[in-house]
């Protein structure tokens, strides 16, 4: 286990303001092997983990490589059919009647898990914030969903899909509609002012709408037991690690709730954690882990999301009416 500073500092918690008794930690950059070191810190009250001071060359962090920005490549183009079942699948799936989606769900599982029972219908307006090249909208064009838009400042140039998604090279603040379903998915983590997202989250909201946080969590079963060989901390790119306390008091003074927490963490947390012990790059092949073992992770992953002590979650924000 790399050596952390056990130290105690005068150190003021960004989302909390707290000063008192926090832990400084020291982590290296591991996703690229680079070898760089940068200062922690976990607040002792809302147990936010935080970068001290973000690099000022964070773009040497991004590489064009970094796995974001890659090109969305699906196998083929749908045909009739296979778009039927995948839309039928998507349909049952999002709480609405399909008798061909029912038949389907014995064999296929939920493609997109983290869209609640008739939260959504094909025709909601969907923002993807942190979009990168836009994968995950393409994916939910390919079952159906007819208005996405992304929205990433790090692309080289808006990108228009003949399909009708479209990808803008835009910061949050200066988009103009607002949307029916705006999801960030692992990419709140990367924002360096967390409070002035979450404004402009409830400005980019319709009334009924709802913003998704899918995000790596902090005071976790994995943070805990590999500590800063933990996958989800990824330094330094990850600027906050947040817990459902420290979101919590984000929300404070702002018209959003927390409607709904549900955990996601996957068997990652455990083989990117192992590989980073054992001085390996992120893209190493999995195959130092054998099939059982895999499973065994995956096993132990669900049950960790069901105690709440998974290492990544998905927060649903609604307006607090």
């Amino acid at each position: 286990m790399e050596k952390t500073d056990k130290k105690h500092l005068k150190l003021k918690c960004k989302i909390c303001g707290n000063e008192n008794d926090n832990q400084l930690v020291v982590a290296t950059e591991r996703m690229f092997g680079l070898g760089d070191r940068f200062d922690y810190f976990v607040c002792t009250e809302c147990k936010c983990l935080q970068i001290k001071d973000i690099p000022e060359n964070i773009e040497k962090y991004y590489p064009s490589d970094y796995y974001s920005y890659q090109e969305a490549i699906f196998p083929s183009r749908l045909n009739r059919f296979n778009f039927f079942l995948k839309k039928s699948l998507v349909k049952y799936y999002m709480g609405y009647f399909n008798l061909t989606g029912f038949l389907l769900s014995f064999i296929f599982e939920h493609p997109f898990y983290w869209i609640r029972n008739r939260e959504l219908n094909f025709e909601s307006k969907i923002l993807d914030i942190g979009s990168g090249a836009g994968r995950k909208l393409l994916s939910l064009q390919r079952s159906g969903f007819l208005n996405l838009t992304g929205a990433d400042p790090y692309i080289e140039k808006d990108i228009f899909y003949d399909n009708g998604v479209k990808i803008l090279k835009k910061e949050i603040d200066d988009i103009e509609e607002t949307y029916d379903f705006i999801m960030l998915h692992h990419s709140f983590e990367h924002m360096a002012d967390p409070k002035h997202i979450i404004t402009q989250l409830s400005r980019l909201m319709n009334p009924n709408g709802v913003a998704l946080i899918r995000i790596p969590v902090a005071d976790s079963y994995a943070w805990h037991k590999y500590n800063t060989y933990w996958f989800g901390l990824d330094a330094p790119r990850h600027f906050f690690l947040h817990t459902p306390r420290s979101m919590a008091i984000l929300l404070q003074g702002t018209d959003l709730k927390i409607d709904e927490i549900i955990y996601d963490s996957t068997a990652l947390q455990f083989t990117g954690s192992i590989k980073y012990m054992k001085n390996l790059l992120f893209d190493s092949p999995d195959d130092m882990f054998t099939k059982k073992e895999i499973r065994a992770f995956s096993r132990e992953a669900k049950k960790l999301n069901k105690s709440g002590q998974g290492d990544w979650a998905c927060f649903y924000l609604k307006k607090a009416h």
